[in-house]
């Protein structure tokens, strides 16, 4: 059988050593978890110490690109990176838009990338085909993610994938991030952290051995219909033209489209481009230009009452490069901001005000932590535990140490509950915006619509009435179950998450297109069985880590404004959330607390696995 997809190689870098191996994939491995994601989670569960300080050296930090990612596939472009997060201590994903990055590993003939260890300098990885090397970052560490990523275009020039931090990852802010290219986050939850603890500031990887497939005419054939789906798409200039801006209520999209768009941009492989290349074309910030991966960031700032767009943009664009999440500083700081006014928090003489002035000395405070700027730069859950449970009122809603920032209550505020809200507490990593080509993604859709949606990410038909009884309610745990297992099919074989792409994959496309692609035969079951495999795994991965209590609720959830039944029919209690989370255990086969039993691991053949969860290996 003629294996294609797959670059064929691990690359293991131990940065405490300046030791460099490469290892054969085990192509069994690559079958029973698909590749991206999947491998990334059972290379984790496999190679890291149970209990590992995820400052520590001992940590993994695991790069993933799957088999579709440098083929002809649209939209395969995703990188995932897997480590222990540092803001909860979770085995957590990472994913990002590839841009060059994702191609550019596999093309250098690298599946997966396993950095362990310090260095005890600062260095940048470089990947070039066979030539692997650390090098000197010492002129790059105290720079920004953009200063830092163009030093390296200047240096070894383009094409090139570059993942780098910023400031805030070298100071080990917990809520800090990569950016993959320039363009795109990587790391909710303390992925720049991690490098920057590693000493770790950048890693630069080029390739151009190629991915091969197992059979051309097929995979061409399968691309082509889905390129032609895409060409037909009613909304595809709409998509083009506003990229996610089309679907924001809050912005307002003249002054977009005349004052700040440039061009749009996509990840290679991208038909279709969700990234927003921009240029402020007057007033003091004239002639500044920004990448950005999600008009969601830009725009946050006005959230908070920063009226002006220049000036939220150049404030988005800060944050970005120091390498900060955008949601989380701005959680964080508004928490600050609150005990401070109540006379709990003394912040000393910088004041926190909601402009351009003060809010871009605090961003600079806490990626360098310096005085209150420390405090801040743990998140919410550190500063709960310092000043007492009864002032978690004034904060915004977290679960797992992140802000569930799709919420009544903002900072997006959002009233219906869906797959995407719901995720928010069962995820083990904590709250993420990947809904998973969900049929929630875009709420309210009249629930007739939902059989056809169902069967598209794999629901079998038997359970869709139990989803949508008498096309008059719709159970969302239940719904959430296949939506995740979907996510984790999509991020495996490499395909985007964001609606603008994963719409045009389905269910009964993913056997052909893996067959095509690898030569590896599965039936559609067989690979949402695989989709369910992988998620189990990274649950009881956490559960090993100590993360075996009930998913929690916030309780802020349940103040006024609440959220809403997902048709809008009427507000949500506790008790309706908790019995979602029942649904979502029960149609997983989890006990009451929500971990895999005995019986669900062996059923999909997690044996070793279990063996290892009961006997963990020491620290």
């Amino acid at each position: 059988m003629k294996i294609g997809g797959y670059a064929g190689k691990i690359l293991h870098v131990d940065l405490s050593e300046g030791r460099v191996e490469k290892e054969d994939l085990d192509l069994n491995i690559a079958e029973k978890f698909i590749g991206g994601i999947g491998t990334n989670i059972k290379l984790a569960y496999d190679l890291m110490k149970p209990g590992v300080d995820p400052l520590s050296p001992d940590n993994l930090l695991i790069l993933g690109a799957g088999p579709l990612v440098g083929t002809y596939a649209p939209g395969a472009t995703r990188i995932f990176a897997t480590t222990k997060l540092p803001i909860n201590n979770a085995i957590g994903w990472c994913g990002g838009g590839g841009m060059h990055f994702a191609c550019m590993q596999k093309c250098a003939g690298y599946d997966h990338i396993v950095i362990s260890g310090k260095s005890d300098k600062p260095v940048y990885l470089k990947v070039f085909n066979d030539d692997v090397e650390l090098c000197d970052a010492k002129p790059l560490w105290g720079n920004g993610i953009d200063a830092s990523t163009d030093a390296l275009y200047k240096r070894y020039g383009r094409p090139l994938g570059v993942i780098a931090i910023g400031q805030a990852g070298e100071n080990m802010v917990k809520y800090s991030l990569a950016m993959v290219d320039r363009a795109s986050t990587i790391g909710r939850g303390g992925l720049a952290a991690v490098f920057g603890s590693k000493n770790l500031k950048a890693v630069v990887v080029r390739g151009n051995k190629g991915v091969a497939v197992a059979d051309k005419k097929k995979f061409k054939k399968v691309c082509d219909e889905l390129y032609e789906r895409i060409r037909n798409y009613e909304l595809l200039k709409d998509w083009q033209k506003l990229g996610l801006i089309m679907s924001l209520p809050y912005f307002d999209k003249n002054i977009y489209l005349e004052k700040l768009f440039k061009a749009r941009m996509a990840c290679i492989g991208c038909p279709i481009g969700d990234k927003d290349y921009l240029e402020l074309r007057e007033g003091k910030f004239k002639g500044f230009q920004k990448i950005t991966s999600s008009a969601i960031n830009l725009i946050l700032p006005l959230l908070y009452g920063v009226s002006d767009y220049q000036e939220y943009v150049m404030l988005s664009s800060l944050i970005d490069d120091y390498g900060m999440d955008i949601f989380e500083f701005f959680g964080s700081l508004d928490f600050a901001k609150k005990l401070w006014e109540q006379g709990i928090l003394e912040i000393g003489e910088h004041k926190i005000e909601y402009n351009y002035e003060s809010l871009a000395n605090w961003v600079r405070k806490v990626a360098y932590r310096e005085g209150t700027g420390d405090l801040i730069a743990e998140g919410i859950d550190k500063m709960v535990e310092e000043y007492g449970e009864e002032n978690r009122k004034l904060a915004l809603p977290t679960s797992r140490g992140l802000v569930t920032y799709i919420n009544p209550k903002g900072p997006l505020p959002w009233q219906y509950m869906g797959t995407m809200e719901l995720g928010q507490v069962i995820e083990p990593r904590g709250p993420h915006a990947a809904s998973s080509g969900s049929p929630t993604y875009f709420a309210v859709r009249p629930l007739e619509k939902f059989p056809r949606l169902l069967s598209k990410i794999g629901v079998p038909d038997e359970t869709i009435p139990k989803i949508v009884p008498d096309l008059k309610e719709l159970k969302v745990g239940k719904l959430l179950k296949y939506a995740h297992d979907n996510f984790m099919v999509m991020g495996s074989l490499g395909i985007c998450a964001r609606a603008q792409i994963n719409r045009f994959y389905y269910a009964d496309l993913y056997p052909q297109i893996y067959a095509a692609a690898t030569g590896i035969e599965k039936s559609k079951s067989e690979i949402l069985r695989t989709g369910e495999r992988i998620y189990n795994l990274l649950k009881i991965a956490n559960v090993r880590e100590g993360h075996n209590t009930r998913d929690r609720i916030p309780d802020q959830w349940f103040t006024e404004p609440r959220f809403k039944e997902y048709t809008g029919k009427g507000e949500l209690t506790k008790e309706d959330i908790e019995k979602m989370l029942d649904e979502y255990y029960n149609e997983r086969g989890w006990d009451h607390n929500g971990i895999p039993t005995k019986q669900k691991l062996l059923e999909l053949d997690l044996k070793e696995e279990l063996e290892k969860l009961q006997k963990p290996e020491k620290k």
